[in-house]
């Protein structure tokens, strides 16, 4: 089967949807012909009033390239398409977000669609299926292509309810898809609370990504760490993933632990690097590192704390549990119920006392620490490796394909 997977970002831009993308594809490709479109493969720095223009308008021009047998394919706009994108640049504008919503996105798609629609339709030529794990223009766009081409037409929505994804124009584009991918089962239940239909909808996780081997005892000696209790933080330095509540919880934790050491590893912008300055010798943000250098501190902690508000399934969880490490995480919907339905940690809000209360009843309680990681490695273990997670992906594909080439009554 060819198959062609979309997405906003892919690698070297790093997060939990570009590694999904690139284990299922390197999976994948050992069987069939996979190509990759997206359109950022690096951070793009842009002030706060322009990074609406990052995913089209300013886009960081980027090469195609190839990863083993999967060929990634670039979508950022040449100097003629920033042209014709230009109108696009009124999102910027100040008192832009007092527009009617729905119709300034449908609007803009307008100028969206002839740019990276032309390049989506020249990449879905000759494919059986697309898979987008990108909504709004990226994932219309995508749509669009692949009903042009007459092929089956997948998404994974990362629908964030309330903040991203569920609106109007996305609701639309969920019901037009052949197949709509879950996440969790909470997740599936809100996509058709969206009105989508049940009988497309289909519940496949994501998996965790780790090097072969870690060296928990090395990260320790490397950052002083030897013979205290750590916690480890890892994620962006955003307050919507709970970092800050991490660091406002410490002085609380310290009163119980005060042996206690954080580590905190993410990327971070000018403002959040600020939270650390001048910060308690037991604090130790240590900003982007390598993955193995995540994997050893993963390895290395005593708890791994995350408590944030707009997560689906994050990677990280996955990967704390399967080094056996207890997660404190967030309420997020989902995720209180996957943590405290397979008792592999607790949920808390971000209120510093709830996050610290969290930490000090596990970092004193060793025996129960150990069994909720005993759970989160066996949740992983049955679930979400990377072979279980293509498995499903690749069966659903080959229903949607072969229901495809049935032919259809007059």
């Amino acid at each position: 089967m060819k198959i062609l997977l979309v997405s906003q970002n892919y690698y070297p831009y790093v997060g939990g949807i570009e590694t999904h993308v690139r284990q299922i594809a390197q999976e994948l490709s050992a069987r069939h012909e996979v190509k990759i479109a997206a359109v950022n493969f690096t951070q793009n720095h842009l002030p706060p009033r322009l990074a609406v223009l990052r995913t089209n308008l300013l886009a960081t021009p980027y090469r195609g390239y190839r990863e083993g047998h999967v060929s990634i394919h670039s979508l950022a706009p040449s100097q003629a398409d920033r042209v014709r994108l230009l109108p696009m640049a009124a999102a910027a504008l100040p008192g832009a977000g007092r527009l009617p919503y729905d119709r300034f996105k449908e609007l803009n798609y307008r100028l969206y669609r002839p740019v990276f629609g032309a390049k989506l339709g020249r990449l879905v030529a000759g494919v059986d299926l697309v898979h987008s794990l990108a909504g709004d223009y990226l994932g219309w766009a995508a749509q669009a292509a692949a009903r042009a081409a007459g092929v089956p037409f997948v998404c994974t929505p990362f629908v964030h309810p309330g903040q991203w994804g569920d609106d109007r124009p996305n609701r639309d584009f969920y019901r037009r898809c052949e197949a709509v991918i879950a996440l969790l089962e909470s997740d599936r239940v809100y996509l058709e609370s969206l009105g989508v239909d049940p009988a497309r909808l289909h519940v496949i996780g994501v998996s965790p990504d780790l090097p072969p081997t870690t060296d928990p005892d090395g990260f320790r000696r490397r950052h002083g760490l030897e013979g205290v209790p750590l916690v480890l933080y890892v994620g962006r330095m955003m307050p919507q993933k709970g970092a800050k509540a991490v660091l406002e919880a410490t002085g609380a934790v310290w009163q119980s632990v005060p042996e206690a050491h954080f580590v905190f590893i993410g990327p971070a912008h000018a403002q959040a690097e600020n939270w650390f300055a001048g910060a308690d010798p037991r604090i130790h943000f240590l900003g982007k590192v390598s993955a193995q250098e995540k994997a050893d501190a993963l390895a290395a902690c005593d708890l791994f704390c995350m408590p944030s508000r707009s997560e689906i399934l994050p990677t990280v969880y996955l990967e704390a549990w399967s080094l056996g490490k207890a997660v404190v995480g967030g309420d997020a919907p989902g995720l209180s119920a996957l943590i405290a339905g397979n008792e592999a940690g607790l949920s808390v809000g971000q209120a510093p006392a709830q996050v610290a209360a969290a930490l000090v009843e596990l970092l004193q309680n060793s025996a129960r620490r150990a069994l909720f990681g005993q759970h989160g490695r066996r949740l992983v273990e049955q679930n979400y490796t990377v072979a279980a997670v293509t498995e499903a992906l690749e069966k659903l594909y080959n229903e949607l394909e072969a229901a495809h080439r049935q032919p259809k009554p007059w």
